[in-house]
């Protein structure tokens, strides 16, 4: 299941992932080999570079990292971990939110970054990540594609609901998995039962 992101409101990088509504950005694209899963549990507060960017956290997700690189991570910290991107689109504004999003991608890393600014000018930020074929990049707890969901379930176990309102409901479904809220959480998407494809951000307005 594929969704335009740019027909939805995504909330800004600063403000991060506290608006209201249902709508799931989800990727999935091709499978890769089988991770090593390993790696700290993170608490739920924001950490790392950029963790300033983004406010008090209503899910896991905003501690999560996909190749050592989060949400509200700036320009610099970016181009240190993976280069200059292969393609860079044109920052277009998104008329429900009323960010400027550009689109970053490294096709040869399976990687794709939403760089999200609050104005034609402004210093962009990652608002969102994606993850697919042929990655071998992983989340901050060693999950990467190619996994059994039944693995990423047990890895993710103690944040399965974590950020979600009271009487929210899980979003979830055979082919998709949500890890806290779908105002901010990390996204992983199966075919045939395995991880194709990640997905780390906001979801829903």
């Amino acid at each position: 299941m594929s969704i335009d992101p740019r027909g939805l409101r995504r909330p800004s990088v600063a403000v991060a992932l506290t608006s209201a509504g249902v709508v799931l950005l989800l990727s999935a694209c091709g499978g890769a080999a089988a991770p090593t899963v390993s790696g700290p549990v993170p608490t739920a507060a924001a950490t790392g570079a950029g963790a300033s960017a983004v406010a008090t956290p209503t899910a896991d997700a905003t501690s999560e990292k996909i190749g050592g690189i989060g949400l509200g991570d700036s320009i610099e910290a970016v181009t240190a971990a993976f280069g200059p991107p292969a393609r860079k689109g044109a920052a277009e504004e998104w008329a429900a939110s009323g960010e400027f999003v550009a689109a970053w991608e490294w096709p040869d890393r399976g990687l794709k970054l939403d760089m999200a600014a609050g104005s034609a000018d402004g210093e962009p930020r990652v608002g969102g990540i994606t993850v697919s074929a042929p990655s071998q990049l992983t989340t901050s707890r060693g999950v990467g594609l190619g996994a059994t969901r039944a693995e990423v379930e047990k890895v993710y176990a103690a944040f399965r609901t974590v950020g979600r309102e009271p009487g929210e409901p899980d979003p979830s479904s055979v082919d998709t998995l949500v890890i806290g809220s779908v105002y901010g959480g990390t996204f992983f998407s199966f075919t045939d039962g395995k991880l194709t494809g990640i997905f780390v951000g906001a979801g829903a307005e």
